[in-house]
């Protein structure tokens, strides 16, 4: 059974959020807009015994009473709202490409857990993200981009075979329906868990591991699975409800 969230695992996210929204924030909000950010599942969903709160909330709600941002010197709690401090922003600005990632990528729960660890736990740490954007702007260095266009160009050689590369969900293959002159870049590549890259550690390695994470999928599907806030362990259900779709 996956285990509970801990406190220390939600201090990132909880000044990710602070951070982002540049406001005091009421620890009701806080639980509400960590929910949505995160989508706990497991015990953590479940609702405690004679209460409102699931165990995730709780564990929220003992922020405060812990003192746990303040003991760190994170933020300060006044008037029943809490403020991020100096020391917070910047620990948040220290990992923010890694955080973003992290969020916007719909990840299992327990993806974003263990992703979550990995930044707190990792001194040198990069990420690799998607070429996708869901309406809002997003910016990269330049190496963020380079590196991660080469785990693209890597998974593409990947997957392909003959030269053609379908759709993982839908079939969909780009050359066979608009032409070898249209038809050549279509593709795009998904994220099932996140994707670090370690210090130390070479991008040959990493893309190497990295490959049994990902899945070719056209723009269509791309879009659906985020917009559906689809993870790996749906994306079989996904499939299927395709298969059905398409032999109405």
């Amino acid at each position: 059974m996956e285990g509970r969230i801990t406190e220390q695992e939600l201090v990132l996210p909880s000044l990710y959020l602070m951070y982002s929204l540049n406001k005091h924030i009421r620890t009701d909000e806080l639980i509400k807009r960590l929910t949505e950010l995160m989508h706990p599942t497991g015990i953590d969903a479940e609702i405690l015994a004679n209460r409102k709160d699931t165990h995730f909330s709780q564990i929220v709600r003992n922020l405060k009473s812990h003192n746990t941002f303040s003991r760190n010197g994170y933020a300060t709690y006044v008037n029943g709202k809490y403020q991020i401090t100096v020391a917070g922003s910047q620990y948040v600005e220290k990992n923010i490409d890694n955080l973003k990632y992290l969020f916007t990528t719909d990840f299992a729960y327990s993806d974003i857990k263990e992703g979550l660890n990995t930044i707190k736990t990792s001194e040198k740490i990069q990420h690799f993200y998607e070429f996708v954007s869901e309406g809002e702007a997003r910016f990269y260095h330049t190496k963020s981009y380079e590196r991660s266009k080469k785990l693209r160009d890597c998974a593409i050689e990947h997957f392909s075979h003959n030269g053609l590369i379908v759709c993982n969900c839908c079939g969909f293959e780009f050359k066979s329906f608009y032409g070898e002159r249209f038809g050549k870049s279509g593709i795009e590549i998904h994220h099932m868990k996140p994707i670090f890259m370690y210090g130390g550690v070479s991008i040959k390695q990493t893309i190497y591991k990295a490959l049994e994470n990902l899945l070719p999928v056209c723009p269509n599907c791309h879009r659906v699975i985020h917009k559906n806030s689809i993870c790996a362990s749906m994306i079989p259900d996904f499939k299927e409800t395709i298969r059905l779709q398409k032999s109405l």
